[in-house]
């Protein structure tokens, strides 16, 4: 009988987890922070489609892992994030499309690098 009320206790489902509830920011201190929850970790599961969190979290993180390893060659490359696509391809003319990441672009001299990684996640 005993045996019989644990494996009934342990078949019981347990509440289903937040997925909203945050995991993890990275990086840890900073600009540019990004906000993991548990739903983006989802993503990472068999069969399920990256998100533009984890993305960009792989991005970050592969930048940082640069620094260490290769500050030269991580001084030559600049990241955006997969918004910045997103927000390029959406106006129709040019002067729309300028005015909507210019900002994007104000505090580095995308032109002095030597890679520029436009990451896009779409459909």
């Amino acid at each position: 009988r005993r045996q019989t009320r644990q494996s009934a206790r342990s078949t019981r489902a347990s509440p289903s987890p937040d997925l909203d509830e945050l995991v993890l920011v990275y990086p840890f201190f900073g600009t540019g922070a990004v906000n993991v929850t548990r739903g983006d970790l989802k993503r990472l599961d068999p069969g399920q489609y990256l998100n533009d969190t984890i993305i960009e979290f792989g991005l970050k993180v592969w930048l940082e892992e640069l620094r260490k390893d290769q500050p030269e060659l991580a001084e030559q490359v600049h990241v955006f994030n997969s918004f910045f696509y997103k927000k390029l391809v959406t106006k129709k003319n040019v002067a729309d499309t300028y005015a909507s990441v210019r900002k994007w672009t104000s505090k580095v001299d995308i032109f002095s690098k030597k890679y520029i990684i436009v990451p896009i996640n779409e459909k």
